[in-house]
């Protein structure tokens, strides 16, 4: 079942770990960089890499590294032999260590946090040296790097920058920041359709009660998916009566860019 979230659980506090599991997280990253005080960044390492060779997991787990490329060396170092293969690399720009480096190659899966202005410029350039599967964008540090609000109005280019970056290089839809009021939930309903209106594919949460609000907004609703099927079924059915474009019966022409819109919806939901 496709899911929309991508849940942190601070590397000092693997019991979450089960927990999130319990309340249906499918997604969870185990941070090694935010929750984590600079004292305990070589024992919290050591713990994670421990734990993740010791447990096998049937849902995806991935690891948000550091930025600082002195503690992001250790990481990897250590993350190889744990046989992980999914990361999300914080503030990821042309400098980063993974990229200067040359060490995307030990992982599966790489999801780019896009936190400053260079990251977001150097996009193409970061692209040609590591396989990225998607970007996600880390707006709290976002906007502090730019000077600006953390707001719809604010972030609205910047965002749309970034899923236009990801079609043009083939990635997939792009992850969405946090919602951090964690008892606001029309305020979490109101910033997941936002973005989701945006083009980004899902998004990041910090507690286990933002989840199915998230997967729910992100999710084709019944009513989409039985409208983009009705409208494959016209297609095709028009197709072998040789009709290209024609009008459905609510009285819109459809064309090729509408049936794409369909089989997204399709792909999307399953």
């Amino acid at each position: 079942m496709q899911t929309y979230h991508h849940l942190y659980v601070p590397g000092n506090k693997l019991e979450f770990v089960n927990k999130a599991i319990e309340k249906g997280a499918q997604n969870i990253i185990i941070d090694l960089e935010d929750s984590i005080p600079l004292g305990e960044k070589d024992a919290v390492r050591e713990d994670v890499c421990r734990f993740l060779s010791n447990n096998k997991f049937e849902l995806n787990i991935s690891v948000r590294i550091n930025s600082n490329n002195d503690f992001q060396q250790k990481d990897i170092q250590l993350l190889i032999d744990t046989g992980i293969k999914n990361i999300f690399v914080p503030k990821l720009d042309i400098d980063s260590l993974i990229v200067k480096n040359n060490l995307g190659n030990n992982f599966k899966i790489i999801i780019g946090i896009i936190e400053t202005a260079t990251g977001l410029n150097n996009i193409q350039k970061i692209a040609e040296k590591i396989s990225l599967e998607r970007l996600a964008i880390g707006e709290v540090d976002f906007s502090a790097d730019l000077g600006i609000e953390e707001s719809q109005e604010s972030l609205l280019f910047y965002r749309s920058k970034l899923v236009f970056a990801s079609k043009s290089l083939g990635l997939k839809k792009p992850i969405g920041g946090v919602f951090k009021n964690l008892n606001d939930v029309s305020g979490l309903e109101g910033f997941a359709f936002n973005i989701k209106n945006l083009g980004f594919g899902g998004m990041q949460a910090i507690h286990p009660g933002q989840l199915a609000t998230i997967d729910k907004i992100f999710k084709p609703s019944d009513q989409e998916i039985s409208e983009a099927k009705e409208l494959l079924k016209e297609i095709r059915e028009n197709d072998n009566n040789g009709i290209g474009v024609f009008v459905d019966g609510n009285g819109s022409i459809v064309d090729a860019a509408m049936v794409k819109k369909a089989q997204d919806i399709i792909n999307y939901s399953e």
